[in-house]
């Protein structure tokens, strides 16, 4: 049996997404040794040399040892196995077995597209990028205090992460008591905008009392925030909450494929309020509680990845219109995609 149109339209973006920005490792995380990272059902191996960050195919072109298992030496990593030498570019400088000797044009290993941004990692298997790695106002912003969320894998598609992000109608269900109020399920209409790399809307979003976010929900009653979310592509989304007074609660999440059924996701929760870093537990605990939730949610969703064909399942005109544009733009980037650079 073939595939059908919404199958090979998957496949399409997935291959797509290789000439895309996705994070890959908290930036803290990568100290002086190399790390092993998985982007794509590619493996990665990331390192520091002289400095800056460098990404390689996790393979090295001798004998097969993964990378990851070497030592930053100097201005290169060195293999785990024989000791062979490779720059930032990937170009074998040094082996040791023989080294008066010249060096094959074809030691090399494959090397990508490596950038440090707002406390990530980022990699692009097959630049030039489509989309710019997404900003976050609150990471050079020294009135805002930035917790970092622990990283987490799911069993499910990044775009299908993303979607449940920016999907409000199930807060009274999945999130009763924490986020919403089954008694309580109406959704305003909310207009969405679209430039060249984001989708964007504004939405008051009903929340239940939260200590964490002051006299904004501190009445005891539900009380409708303003939420203003940027969704930048391809799986990266901001949420910015203004509480009043100046003050804003914001988050950040970047989700990256490791496969096309499993996907990590790299978060950060900002403040500019009760700065006492003896709160920041308070604010991960909460977002925990909440992915949690979400997790057993979104893991049960078939077919694991986004349809974006918009006749695979069911939406409702304007409670949805977010998940509906998110899918045409995928479904554009998928039907307009041409395999020459893979």
């Amino acid at each position: 049996m073939g595939q059908s149109l919404d199958e090979i339209a998957e496949e399409a973006l997935y291959q797509r997404s290789r000439a895309m920005w996705h994070p890959v490792a908290f930036a803290d995380d990568l100290d002086d040794q190399p790390m092993g990272v998985r982007l794509l059902d590619e493996a990665i191996a990331i390192a520091r040399i002289d400095g800056d960050v460098a990404a390689f195919k996790d393979l090295c072109i001798h004998r097969g040892t993964a990378l990851s298992l070497g030592t930053v030496v100097g201005g290169g990593l060195q293999c785990a196995y024989h000791g062979w030498t490779f720059d930032s570019t990937g170009a074998c400088v040094l082996i040791p077995s023989r080294p008066e000797g010249s060096i094959p044009r074809k030691a090399k290993v494959q090397s990508y597209a490596v950038q440090e941004s707002i406390g990530l990692v980022w990699v692009c298997l097959e630049p030039p990028a489509e989309f710019p790695i997404p900003s976050y106002h609150p990471w050079d912003d020294a009135s805002f205090r930035t917790v970092r969320i622990p990283l987490y894998d799911w069993k499910s598609s990044a775009a299908r992460r993303v979607e449940n992000f920016v999907d409000f109608s199930h807060f009274p269900f999945v999130h009763a008591g924490v986020l919403g109020d089954p008694n309580k399920p109406e959704i305003p209409d909310h207009p969405v905008r679209r430039d060249a790399h984001t989708i964007s809307f504004d939405l008051g979003v009903e929340e239940v009392p939260n200590e964490l976010k002051g006299d904004a929900v501190d009445d005891g009653a539900i009380q409708r925030l303003p939420s203003m979310y940027t969704v930048s592509m391809p799986y990266s989304v901001e949420l910015d909450q203004p509480l009043g007074d100046g003050r804003h609660f914001q988050l950040f999440m970047a989700s990256a494929p490791l496969g096309r059924k499993e996907t990590r996701t790299f978060s950060w929760c900002s403040r500019n309020y009760d700065l006492d870093a003896s709160l920041d537990q308070g604010f991960v605990d909460f977002q925990t509680v909440i992915l949690d939730q979400d997790r057993l949610v979104v893991e049960s969703q078939r077919p694991e990845e986004l349809p974006v064909d918009l006749s695979e399942e069911l939406h409702i005109k304007g409670v949805d219109q977010v998940s509906i544009e998110y899918r045409r733009w995928l479904l554009e980037l998928a039907s307009s995609f041409t395999p020459e650079r893979s």
